[in-house]
């Protein structure tokens, strides 16, 4: 028997012939495998799939059950080092049929599904696939229960669609509620499995779990939205091509809000898995937003994506960030950002500088765990979280692997060869962007070593081929990771007022010798704070600053202060412990504080922090 901190936040909803389980562990550092097992009495008999990956976060469904018939159930955890398993006690859930629902398909003719009967709850009854868009609630006060069923939309059109779209402009309630929504082979680029246009009314998405894979879809994109409640979903992407890293990029969940929101935006409980650029986007300005204990593991593959970027007055706090990528990125406002848990590492990301120039090119750039950037970054506070970063060895899985574990192999595409000479491998299954695989590698022999990818049309990529007959074929990248910078500073605003306090920063590299580049190319090396363009004085009025970092604990294994140039604004750096950790190795280093200018350098020393290099502390981490 677990003990109940094991299975905290519990949350339960009941369909007719379905049940959503919801659960976290009790501490926020602490990850799991997990599963249900569940039948018609007490000795169960049945269970779900295992959870593929550990997670913080669990969210499991039910599926045939029966109206009227209790499901006896409990949820069970897996230790992922020792296998131990961990079990709730024994709980039930009773299906119901739903007063006065109307069920889908029936008579309606679709799909598009057309939901257009005020205040109808409505109940599909199985899977379906439409070729373009499949519902699309029109009138207010409707609830859409999709039982579980899976819905398959975009999957044969030339036009962007959506799996659900909200269009309704009746000010009543629109929910949307437990299945499992899945684009298929065709649409159109910024196709989105949830969609919510310019709808300020009160909007509720829980239970749903989304699979995206097309360019620039969305499992969940929202414009003009307000009073809107996400929650306990499973917000999955594949998605690996984007138009333009800059604007508008992609993610795993963007809302819009309307100007002048009367706010109420929560957006909790979710888990956010992969996609290719950001997390979860809330843009602009909004009243009473709040981003709460979500379990993100997106995957970073593009320049300036991050797992949250909140709008401005938002509260995010016990969120648990394990992405490899950019973790949270501060460019507005009255943000307060606490108790948060992060332990990351980043790879080479793709880059189009211009914006919208091709081909993309793989840049090396330091990973930013909490990061406060731009003149408009002002009095927000940031308390009480643990922000680890590591930069770690370079990663070469020859190819081998399956495309949905990208994170950790590289794998991309997994294919069979049409035609192979010494110069070309042909597959004439593919419709790839020119020069997309550029510098990737392609292994297309088991007893061959990768060729380098010179460039690529449509279904040819070039490159040098030993001579062998076509078979199966992986294109993928080397990982190289890049240098943590778990506080990462680049205010601009003299007088900002930011405050950081309470905090514990970490700041590792599995590299002895160390190097220093240049933007794109940035080397190996960690730093616990970072300076980014910091020379935008002269100095604040007195008692005002850009940002105040006090009582908090930095531990690396390098630097603990770095800038690519020196700080000439008014930053307080007082009464923090800086450590200097030894495990995995320590680096050679004369000096642990790396171009911050004589004065940042000198009211350092003088504000009370702690350092401390001793050998015999080395091994404490």
């Amino acid at each position: 028997m677990a003990a109940a901190e094991d299975f905290e936040r519990r949350w339960s909803f009941v369909s007719e012939t379905s049940a959503l389980i919801y659960w976290q562990l009790g501490e926020i550092s602490y990850s799991a495998y997990s599963y249900l097992e569940y039948g018609r009495t007490e000795k169960l008999g049945l269970r779900t799939e295992r959870s593929p990956r550990p997670r913080w976060s669990h969210l499991h469904h039910l599926s045939g059950l029966e109206p009227g018939v209790t499901c006896y159930y409990r949820m069970v955890n897996i230790d992922p080092a020792t296998g131990e398993k961990k079990e709730s006690p024994i709980a039930t859930i009773l299906p119901t049929r739903k007063e006065n629902a109307v069920y889908l398909p029936g008579n309606l003719s679709g799909p598009p599904y057309v939901l257009d009967k005020p205040d109808a709850y409505y109940v599909l009854t199985k899977d379906i696939t439409a070729e373009g868009t499949a519902f699309d609630i029109t009138a207010g006060g409707i609830t859409l229960d999709l039982d579980g069923h899976r819905v398959v939309f975009g999957n044969d059109t030339a036009e962007q669609v959506n799996g659900v779209r909200f269009s309704s402009q009746v000010e009543d309630k629109v929910t949307l509620c437990n299945g499992i929504i899945v684009q298929g082979r065709r649409s159109r680029d910024y196709s989105a499995a949830v969609a919510s246009i310019n709808r300020p009314w009160p909007t509720e998405i829980f239970g749903i779990t989304t699979d995206v894979q097309l360019k620039c879809a969305y499992p969940v994109y929202i414009t003009g939205g307000d009073r809107i409640d996400i929650h306990h979903n499973y917000l999955y992407s594949r998605v690996t091509e984007i138009e333009n890293r800059h604007y508008p990029g992609n993610s795993l969940l963007r809302i819009y809000p309307i100007s002048n929101s009367t706010g109420g935006i929560h957006v909790h409980d979710n888990l956010l898995t992969e996609g290719c650029h950001w997390g979860i986007v809330v843009r602009e300005e909004a009243r009473n937003v709040e981003i709460d204990h979500n379990d993100i593991q997106h995957h970073q593959q593009y320049v300036n994506g991050y797992a949250i970027s909140p709008c401005a007055g938002a509260d995010v706090h016990h969120n648990r960030i394990t992405s490899t990528g950019r973790s949270l990125h501060l460019t507005r406002p009255g943000i307060r950002v606490h108790e948060n848990y992060i332990d990351t590492q980043g790879h080479m990301d793709l880059d189009d500088l211009p914006a919208g120039s091709r081909p993309f090119h793989h840049h090396l750039i330091e990973q930013h765990g909490i990061k406060l950037e731009g003149g408009n970054v002002r009095n927000c506070k940031i308390y009480g979280n643990v922000v680890r970063i590591t930069q770690l060895p370079p990663v070469d899985s020859d190819g081998q692997g399956d495309p949905s574990d990208k994170v950790d192999n590289g794998v991309y595409v997994r294919s069979r060869a049409t035609l192979l000479s010494s110069s070309q491998l042909e597959d004439k299954s593919m419709s790839w962007e020119v020069n997309r695989w550029q510098n990737y590698y392609v292994k297309y022999a088991p007893d061959l070593p990768p060729a380098k990818i010179d460039s690529n049309h449509s279904s040819v990529l070039f490159a040098n081929f030993g001579i062998t007959k076509p078979a199966e074929y992986s294109i993928y990248m080397k990982w190289e990771y890049v240098p943590p910078t778990p506080l990462n500073i680049s205010c601009r605003n003299p007088e900002a007022m930011n405050e950081v306090y309470g905090n514990t920063f970490i700041a590792i590299t599995h590299y002895g010798k160390t190097r220093h580049g240049d933007y794109g190319d940035s080397g190996q090396w960690a730093s616990a704070i970072m300076f980014v363009s910091m020379n935008n004085g002269p100095a604040a009025d007195s008692g005002k600053y850009s940002v105040y970092v006090h009582d908090n604990s930095f531990m690396t294994n390098d630097l603990f202060l770095n800038s690519y140039s020196e700080v000439n604004m008014s930053v307080r750096i007082e009464n923090n412990t800086f450590t200097l950790v030894g495990k995995p190795l320590v680096t050679e280093r004369e000096s642990r504080l790396r171009n911050l200018g004589a004065g940042l350098e000198q009211s350092i020393k003088l504000g009370g922090n702690k350092f401390d290099s001793s050998v015999a502390d080395r091994n404490r981490h």
